[in-house]
Parts: structure tokens; sequence; C-alpha cells
């Protein structure tokens, strides 16, 4: 059954310390390992997503909490600053932004609750007037997460090579 969550419902709500453990946790949960590869020492999970890493290459790392209580991870990422990556080279406007998502329990998937995460994070990306365009980068084969970022108002481009191997990169323009 979808639901439809008020905005006003979910927070986002920076990476601390605290929750590193917790982000680790999930990361090793079969329906997100999947899609972000395999489980990582809880070293690595801090070493890649350490509060001090904030901002490293315009990223930052949120739970998404529904009525306070943790619901998934949201980060997002300033594509420009990730060419010496080899990711986005065609992405050139320095406007725009990415985001990856996951939502934490398999229970709450197909529910609409991912699109309604996405649809109110990237309004509040749109807050900022420098921000022209929000990209999503699923796996072509990813059909759950390319449904829940169409709910959330994007728009399938094409398929690129990056350095994950082929994704679909999908926009959401200013409105």
């Amino acid at each position: 059954m979808k639901v439809s969550v008020a905005t006003d419902r979910l927070t986002f709500t920076p990476l601390t310390d605290a929750s590193l453990p917790v982000l680790h946790d999930w990361l090793g949960r079969e329906h997100v390992s999947r899609w972000w590869g395999p489980q990582r020492s809880l070293e690595e999970v801090v070493r890649d997503y350490h509060p001090a890493q904030r901002c490293f290459g315009g990223a930052m790392f949120f739970f998404i909490r529904l009525d306070d209580e943790p619901l998934g991870f949201i980060q997002r990422y300033a594509p420009i600053e990730h060419h010496h990556e080899g990711w986005w080279l065609e992405i050139d406007d320095p406007g725009v932004r990415g985001v990856d998502v996951f939502l934490a329990s398999e229970s709450h998937l197909d529910h609409g609750l991912g699109s309604s995460a996405v649809s109110a994070f990237v309004d509040r990306l749109f807050d900022d007037p420098q921000v022209t365009e929000v990209i999503a980068d699923p796996a072509p084969d990813n059909l759950r997460a390319i449904h829940c970022f169409r709910n959330a108002g994007f728009v399938a481009r094409q398929v690129v090579k990056t350095p994950d191997g082929p994704a679909l990169l999908m926009t959401r323009t200013r409105p």
C-alpha cells in the first residue's frame, strides 16, 4: 500500500559519531548492500562517512527520520567536485547536486516513503537559489530506485558510464 507522508513529518539530521554504527548496520543489510556494495567494516564506514568528511567533495550525509524515528540515509554531493575521480565528467554546471538514498528497513520499501523523502529533500536543496538541477544515478536494473526517483519528480535521461559501472542518469530541474 502506498502512503502519502506529510513533509513536516520528515526530517534530515546530519550524521554524527554516534550514528556511524547504525549506518554500518544498515549498509550490511541485503536490500542495501545489493546496490551499495559489499559489507564494509565499521572502520571503513567511519572513514567514508565520518562527520569530519562533511563537505568533502561537496558531500553531506543525513539520516532520514519519520516522526523522529530513523527511516534511512540520504547524501547530497556536487558532481563537479568528483571529476578528478572519473565521475560525472559530462556535468559542468556548479549548481548541479546529486543525491543517493536508501531506506534502512526492507519493510518500508514499496510504500512511497522513499519517494516522499527524496522529494522533500530535493525541495530543500532547491531552497538554495544556486542549485539548478538535482541528479540521481541508480543502476539501470535497480527498478525500485528508478521508480522511487520517478515518483519524486525525476526524469530518466540516459545510461552513462561511471567508475561503478553503468548508471541511469535521472534529473529533476528547478521548478
